[in-house]
């Protein structure tokens, strides 16, 4: 006979003391993802624990440093939104059962209780969370383009008040043990190894009683007086707005939510919760959104697809303390690696310890780490002005000045010390790898490791594998990335890689239209306008005109063009970005303004854009990006998707650009033939766009 099914969540019945437990294991997740199967055993344990009648009942995680990462996002995927909606209800309504049970419940957090896990806590009577680097709690639905839809937009502002519930849910964010104590989510923070008997000693001895909205008199006010209520929700809704211009419908509809609860009760609030995330889940927006995270995710394995077997990583080594160095040094450290950093001299390895230590410090105030941990991130760096202490690295990030002839000597002088399986690793956004190879005793061991700026934020590392890479090289690489907490891609070599690639194509056709007569500010505005972070010369500023106009120059000759001449001119003139002199922009007290000698040095006058700029800038792009795939720089749309939206700002509600093509459909082949005619083959569509052939299914 076949056996049984494994249930995904089991009632355990009472022990000595009169504490039952529902302890959560689905076996086929190692985060205990919610899906229908584990919801539907969910309401069965539920239903076992009324009719035992324990004295009291925790709930907690059969795995090891995990609770319940939130919902299956597969759930959404290609679901109609009746479908979508009755599952969500489903869930609500088990949530709801659990709440109402007899006596107190509580809460066992021993990791990440994140959306829908938090929903769940939040419908115990309390919740204790261990003091462990894994434990997080947080409502992330927003930035998933959703809404939370099991209770949280409801339960969470009659717990911990109206103005700190929004903040939590609109800003998707997610909190350290501490934090989420001082916040009020959690009641106790404890050590991992007492947490079960902690919650116990919660249950048996904490009463059942309603949330208070808020810890003091204010905050009780703004959750339950409707004047004050309003106040508080319109300026919600004022700077929601202001940020997004529109374009992300899930944080007004949480607002939307809360509102409703809050005036109408909680079944009026729930019904308004389940219908908003059915409707987010078919709109484009959320679709987008949750394609990024789906791809996100399953990138971690995709990634390896074609590689070789990565090397064991434990110790790294990073050359060059510069912001980037010191940024990479740091994730690496957070990462549990100990590395060994080097610089030119002492006084250059302590400015770069000196950066370390306060972006450590500076994470562990927003609660990112503990204090304790924040410690033990700069304790595992070290550093000194020679490659001493190099010998033992698995890998070694180089992090130096961009330009050729230097990163060929620091390859050369790193494999007089290093062993001989010990990986190369170059942080170059545009130079080819074969390049800095060139000289190497084994060029099979140099890689690519593009990292993106600032690297605590940026969550990308683009791994860059040149003709004659070793995969294990690669694998390696890759594996590294992971250990820091990015997303890699895998790119082939060449000028610009991908991200640096197109990115300077859109830089370069901004460029192009200011020798037409374009405003600075108009290009910039167009694509803010558009969904951009920023219009591409603020960007231009941001990262610095000698940088932009190194990549920019490396990108073009590799495609047989003429590079932009006016970056170089207003280096030339002392304009070299913002932190030195202006370039496109003159800044000063605050206030950013037109540089007027960039129209002086284009020497056309300012006239009237008759087209739309953010389609020409966002339609090269994309062109771009599409021949790359035809070239094999990319492997995938997929990496070209996450590459775009997490390395350089493409708009993450349309997708990415392989994502926004298949929504342009044929519009897309249309729309570059028309600006070929009007400016030239630079715009002539790309193969993967004639084939008309959808990059996505969905």
């Amino acid at each position: 006979m076949p056996s049984a099914q494994v249930r995904s969540v089991t009632f355990v019945p009472a022990d000595a003391s009169g504490v039952a437990r529902i302890v959560i294991d689905r076996p086929d997740d190692p985060v205990n993802a919610m899906d229908l199967r584990v919801v539907e055993d969910f309401a069965a344990a539920i239903v076992a624990a009324r009719a035992a009648a324990p004295r009291g009942l925790i709930v907690a995680s059969g795995k090891d440093g995990r609770f319940v990462a939130g919902a299956d996002l597969s759930l959404l995927s290609g679901g109609s939104r009746i479908e979508i909606e009755r599952a969500i209800r489903a869930f609500q309504q088990v949530l709801n059962d659990l709440a109402a049970l007899p006596f107190t419940t509580v809460a066992a957090i021993n990791g990440a209780a994140i959306g829908g896990g938090l929903e769940l806590a939040l419908a115990c009577d309390r919740r204790i969370i261990a003091d462990a680097p894994s434990a997080r709690v947080g409502l992330t639905e927003t930035r998933l383009g959703l809404v939370p839809g099991a209770g949280g937009t409801q339960r969470l502002p009659r717990l911990i008040g109206l103005v700190r519930a929004l903040d939590v849910i609109l800003n998707a964010r997610t909190l350290a043990p501490r934090r989420a104590l001082r916040a009020g989510i959690v009641d106790e923070v404890v050590h991992p190894a007492v947490l079960l008997k902690a919650a116990a000693d919660h249950a048996l001895r904490d009463r059942k009683q309603k949330p208070r909205g808020g810890a003091t008199a204010v905050e009780r006010a703004t959750t339950w007086l409707p004047p004050v209520r309003a106040f508080a929700l319109r300026q919600a809704r004022s700077r929601v707005l202001a940020e997004t211009k529109g374009r992300y419908p899930a944080p007004l509809a949480a607002i939307d939510a809360i509102a409703t609860g809050l005036a109408k009760g909680m079944a009026a609030g729930l019904d308004a919760e389940a219908r908003a995330l059915g409707e987010l889940a078919v709109g484009g927006t959320g679709k987008n959104l949750v394609a990024l995270a789906l791809l996100t995710l399953h990138q971690r394995k995709a990634v390896l697809q074609g590689l070789g077997r990565a090397r064991p990583i434990a110790a790294v080594g990073v050359v060059g303390l510069g912001f980037m160095g010191s940024g990479i040094a740091q994730a690496a450290a957070a990462g549990g690696l100990r590395v060994r950093a080097r610089d030119r001299d002492a006084a250059a390895v302590a400015k770069g310890l000196s950066t370390i230590r306060q972006l450590t410090a500076e994470a562990a105030k927003k609660g990112v780490f503990e204090r304790r941990e924040a410690a033990r991130i700069v304790g595992r760096i070290t550093g000194g002005p020679d490659l001493a202490g190099f010998s033992g690295a698995d890998l070694v990030i180089e992090a130096v000045f961009e330009e050729l002839a230097t990163k060929q000597r620091v390859v050369e002088e790193l494999e007089q010390v290093l062993r001989p399986d010990a990986v190369i690793a170059s942080n170059t956004s545009a130079l080819p790898i074969a390049e800095i190879a060139r000289r190497a005793r084994a060029p099979e061991r140099v890689v690519g490791m593009h990292f993106f700026s600032p690297v605590h934020r940026m969550p990308l590392i683009e791994v860059v594998r040149s003709a004659r890479a070793d995969p294990d090289a690669i694998a390696t690489a890759v594996a590294a990335a992971h250990a820091l907490g990015k997303t890699a891609i895998v790119v082939g070599d060449g000028a610009g890689f991908y991200t640096t690639r197109v990115l300077s194509v859109m830089i370069g056709e901004a460029f192009a239209m200011l020798a037409e007569g374009a405003d600075i500010e108009a290009i910039d505005r167009a694509m803010v306008e558009f969904g951009w972070p920023v219009g591409p010369l603020q960007e231009v500023d941001e990262v610095g005109l000698e940088v932009a106009a190194h990549a920019g120059e490396t990108v073009a000759k590799a495609r047989g063009i003429t590079p932009p001449t006016i970056v170089n001119a207003l280096v030339a003139e002392g304009f070299k970005g913002k932190a030195k002199g202006g370039g496109f922009y003159r800044y000063s007290g605050g206030r950013r303004t037109p540089n007027p000698r960039v129209r002086e040095l284009v020497g056309v006058d300012s006239r009237p854009v008759v087209e739309d700029i953010a389609e020409r800038l966002t339609l090269a792009l994309v062109n771009e990006a599409a021949r790359c795939l035809d070239e094999r720089v990319l492997r995938s749309p997929a990496e070209g998707d996450l590459g775009a939206v997490l390395g350089f700002g493409f708009p993450p509600f349309l997708g990415g650009p392989f994502r926004y093509a298949d929504a342009l459909g044929d519009g897309v082949v249309a729309s570059l033939e028309r600006l070929a005619a009007a400016h030239g083959d630079r715009f002539a569509p790309a193969n993967a766009l004639r084939s008309r052939r959808a990059f996505f299914r969905v």
